[in-house]
């Protein structure tokens, strides 16, 4: 079996590093199922809730929206490690430990939350306000409006979304000062003080790799789903203006009786 040697004479399997790999994944895992739960419906409801959007304006909405965008922004402006260390409490009463994955995994979605959530809500500001007059004037009913407006900002979603796992990767690996185990406290603990120099780069190159198949992988989605955009550079006669996209794209969605 393949060994990294230890300038001290000690060795890491491959087996060894295989189960690092799996709870590495482990740990992004389930914090990134939990990160775009939580994610999604804060956004969603910074969006609501922020004017001449699918409500009225008015003071409860406007209210909520300030409160709840302040209390996002402030937890999504504390360094995570400073984060790590004052939801030691919480966690231990949360999870039982504070040490390990289980004690990583409540701050990794405690910090990665507010940013995706901040994303979420930039990806459906962003959608075309002419997208929200059709829909208004077609008679859409409040379903199919947020079902057109996601799927007009799917890509950008999905990008903000792949930014945000890569964050999180970076977050998990700054959560080995706690132990949490994974590729990134190979390198910190084996790697580093161990004096296995070589066992540190290769972690540090199999995360840059995770990474970058992140990115990839959410680039060429984003692309695929970039379902405003896929008539760009064809001849004008081929081109459709905001409300004949609209009308074609999303007749299928509009009851019969409200056309």
């Amino acid at each position: 079996m393949f060994k990294i040697v230890l300038l001290g004479g000690k060795s890491f399997s491959s087996l060894k590093k295989i189960i690092v790999v799996k709870k590495t994944l482990y740990i992004v895992g389930i914090a990134s199922f939990f990160v775009i739960i939580i994610g999604l419906i804060i956004g969603f409801v910074l969006y609501i809730t922020d004017a001449n959007t699918l409500f009225k304006e008015n003071l409860f909405f406007k209210i909520a929206h300030r409160c709840l965008a302040f209390i996002n922004d402030v937890f999504r402006s504390i360094p995570f490690i400073i984060l790590l260390i004052i939801l030691i409490p919480f966690t231990r009463l949360l999870v039982g430990t504070m040490l390990g994955p289980k004690g990583a995994i409540p701050a990794l979605v405690i910090s990665a939350s507010p940013f995706f959530a901040r994303v979420v809500y930039n990806s459906l500001k962003a959608v075309n306000k002419d997208t929200l007059e059709v829909l208004g004037a077609m008679g859409a009913s409040l379903p199919i409006k947020v079902k057109v407006i996601f799927k007009e900002a799917l890509s950008s979603l999905v990008a903000g979304l792949t930014l945000t796992l890569v964050t999180l990767v970076g977050f998990m690996s700054a959560a080995a000062v706690i132990g949490a185990g994974g590729l990134a406290f190979l390198a910190f603990e084996y790697g580093k003080f161990g004096n296995n120099y070589p066992l540190m780069y290769l972690s540090v190159t199999t995360i840059l790799l995770m990474v970058l198949i992140i990115q990839i992988s959410g680039d060429y989605f984003a692309k695929k789903l970039d379902f405003t955009n896929k008539n760009k550079g064809e001849k004008n006669e081929k081109n459709l203006n905001t409300y004949n996209f609209i009308i074609n794209y999303y007749t299928s969605f509009m009851p019969t009786k409200q056309l």
